[in-house]
């Protein structure tokens, strides 16, 4: 059955959001008429029915793929490659992609799009849902393969193309992927994909300034994390130079993967409410919108003109900043570009318990095609795409996660040379996905708002539960 109606859902997505953001700005005078509506609507998945697209050919069901079946592929056969990826990983891509066109033995040639970032990748796919040409293979962000899945687009199922003896993974192989990754596409009884690129949220912390402040231990818990930034906020406020007042401490971050994981700090988030309708409103999510009010008011935390922190970090005009693992490679660049000789790395956000906690996320391979020959030659790229040597080349120039025990000890001469990111990865037995949900996607640009929200010159600490009660609103809204 053809897709119909999406743009008139499209269209009505939009004006749910415009209406229920700009309600939220009359109560409690909380947030300013220049919110920016724009970048909140736009970037939640528009599809919000999908039915299956037809395919003009049979669809043999995952029992009666073989090997033979993948060793008789026809030559030649021309899929297309989509996913969100930019600077040196897009090149990267583009790289391998080429590679893998010059040498398989089938032929097979990939066209590989680059889309920029997720919100430019998840709007222009969803365009190509409602066209019916959807590219066969795509890197895409778990949550919106959950998403399409929930909403009745059956992707491929890959667990018969990871079983095939020779054109699988060994149980060895297998084994060896970080089950945090491997497990993280495991939906409605599916394997809707494979891990491609995986990432995670850190607190960059200077070590060398908080031994000068006072502090030998790197704060674990809230409390000592309030003290560490309030000081060196503090520090700035009472010295002979004005034009440093109001910098110092944390630098204040509304990305929703960050702010996210405050709220898992205080013990808050949504996942795993038993009444959705009621999932943003609960004691961790106040007690985190309240420490970073305090945070911010109290001039530990600031926000900078620029708007990536590594400079600040560099610099000592930030104790602290929220980033991800590959922030780690540059800011290693900006400090040597700027002869920071300071001693720095990377931590967990603290806890109230002191407990270390670790979200990750990124993106995995799928398959988006039923037909039979695409699908199978997908499946070839993908494969290769995973061998170790492509893991490991994908971790050097991007410093993300390593995907696997294989490919983490292929990485000890990288260790050496990048101690921070060495350190980084001693925290993944810690490591939790972020979010299963499949609206993930609505939530986390819920997120970005509410932590916008929270440091607006006209909040008050009174509004903020009220804030979050209108996230909640948004939310019941948007996901109907």
């Amino acid at each position: 059955m053809i897709i119909i109606g999406m743009i008139r859902l499209m269209n009505k997505a939009i004006k749910k959001i415009t209406t229920l953001v700009f309600a939220s700005l009359t109560v409690a005078a909380c947030v300013p008429v220049d919110q920016p509506v724009a970048q909140i609507k736009s970037e939640i998945p528009a599809i919000s029915e999908l039915q299956v697209l037809p395919t003009s050919l049979p669809v043999k069901t995952p029992q009666e793929f073989t090997e033979s079946a993948l060793t008789e592929l026809p030559k030649g056969i021309p899929i297309t490659f989509w996913h969100p990826w930019s600077g040196e990983l897009a090149n990267l891509a583009a790289e391998m992609v080429d590679e893998f066109n010059r040498s398989n033995v089938s032929e097979i040639v990939v066209n590989v799009e680059a889309h920029s970032d997720e919100l430019v990748f998840i709007e222009d796919l969803n365009q190509t849902f409602l066209n019916g040409q959807p590219p066969e293979v795509i890197a895409s962000p778990g949550y919106y393969l959950r998403f399409l899945e929930d909403k009745g687009f059956s992707l491929k199922d890959l667990q018969p193309f990871i079983e095939l003896q020779d054109w699988g993974f060994s149980e060895d192989e297998a084994g060896s992927f970080y089950p945090v990754f491997w497990n993280a596409d495991l939906f409605l009884g599916k394997r809707l994909g494979v891990p491609a690129y995986k990432t995670g949220q850190f607190i960059f912390y200077n070590l060398s300034w908080a031994r000068e402040l006072g502090f030998n231990q790197s704060p674990s818990t809230l409390e000592s994390f309030n003290a560490q930034t309030c000081k060196a906020g503090l520090s700035y406020l009472v010295d002979s130079d004005p034009e440093n007042n109001g910098t110092g401490g944390y630098v204040y971050s509304n990305n929703p993967d960050s702010f996210y994981s405050w709220l898992r700090a205080f013990g808050g988030g949504i996942d795993g409410a038993d009444v959705p309708s009621e999932a943003f409103v609960n004691d961790g999510n106040f007690s985190s919108g309240y420490y970073l009010y305090d945070l911010f008011v109290n001039d530990c935390a600031w926000i900078g003109r620029q708007q990536q922190p590594y400079l600040y970090f560099a610099n000592r005009q930030a104790l602290a900043y929220s980033g991800k693992m590959e922030d780690i490679l540059i800011q290693e660049r900006v400090n040597t570009l700027n002869d920071a000789a300071d001693l720095w790395s990377v931590i967990t956000y603290p806890t109230i318990s002191g407990a270390s906690e670790f979200l990750v996320g990124g993106d995995s391979y799928a398959i988006t095609t039923q037909d039979e020959q695409k699908s199978m030659a997908a499946w070839v790229f993908i494969r290769w795409m995973l061998q170790l040597e492509n893991q490991v080349r994908f971790i050097k120039a991007t410093g993300t996660i390593p995907l696997s025990d294989l490919s983490m000890e292929m990485l000890n001469e990288f260790k050496f040379i990048h101690p921070v990111w060495a350190a980084a990865v001693q925290y993944l037995p810690q490591a939790q996905e972020i979010s299963e949900l499949s609206d993930w996607g609505i939530v986390k640009k819920i997120l970005a708002d509410v932590s916008w929200q929270l440091i607006q010159y006209t909040t008050t600490r009174e509004s903020i539960p009220q804030i979050i009660e209108n996230a909640q609103n948004f939310f019941n809204e948007l996901s109907q």
